[in-house]
């Protein structure tokens, strides 16, 4: 049975991959709280060393990250570096951090989001954060060619969420339970690597 470990397991996305995966792979819960392992996704020795004491594994998912929704006028570049580092620079920390832990072929898989492909009003700082994340993705790729796997999945607003963020994402199509499950389940599985599997573009 593969072992994956499951970052922001405890969040509205991370509870969804969580139940599509536990079924057949030993999913270790990660994030803030845990509740298998606590750690914090800015700190790289803080991580390494938390993910060393559940090494070897065979993959990362990571399901963490945000920007903030104002309108550009308004936004800083405070908030452009807080975006940036939470959405995307998190999870690159927690990629390279698994690296030296994961078996042969081991995958990782990382989140953006639709905002890196479609506009979306207030969404410049999102906008940014995805899309530099996405960009990434194929280079790595190719960096570690025959030693792992390296994908993201871009899911639209998920159904989880839309009673809250609906209004945000007003016309696009919500990212069902079961499209969430198969996609991070495929980059886990199949032989894909440097991929965005955008789960909707309405």
């Amino acid at each position: 049975m593969k072992k994956i470990i499951v970052v922001g397991a405890t969040g509205r996305l991370g509870r969804e991959v969580v139940e599509g995966l536990e079924i057949d792979y030993e999913v270790i819960r990660a994030g803030r709280s845990g509740p298998d392992l606590k750690l914090d996704a800015f700190d790289f020795a803080s991580v390494s060393e938390v993910f060393s004491s559940v090494a070897p594994f065979d993959g990362l998912v990571s399901c963490i990250g945000g920007a903030p929704f104002k309108p550009f006028e308004e936004l800083t570049m405070e908030d452009f570096a807080s975006g940036l580092s939470t959405k995307c620079l998190s999870q690159l920390n927690l990629a390279k951090a698994a690296i030296p832990f994961l078996n042969e072929n081991g995958s990782i898989t990382l989140t953006s989001g639709i905002i890196g492909d479609e506009p979306l009003l207030s969404g410049a700082c999102a906008a940014a954060a995805n899309g530099a994340l996405n960009m990434c993705v194929s280079t790595l790729a190719a960096e570690y060619a025959g030693k792992l796997r390296i994908n993201i999945v871009s899911p639209s607003i998920i159904e989880n969420s839309v009673d809250d963020y609906g209004m945000l994402f007003d016309g696009f199509e919500p990212t069902t339970k079961e499209s969430i499950i198969h996609a991070y389940r495929r980059t886990i599985s199949s032989p894909i690597t440097g991929r965005v599997l955008r789960l909707t573009r309405s």
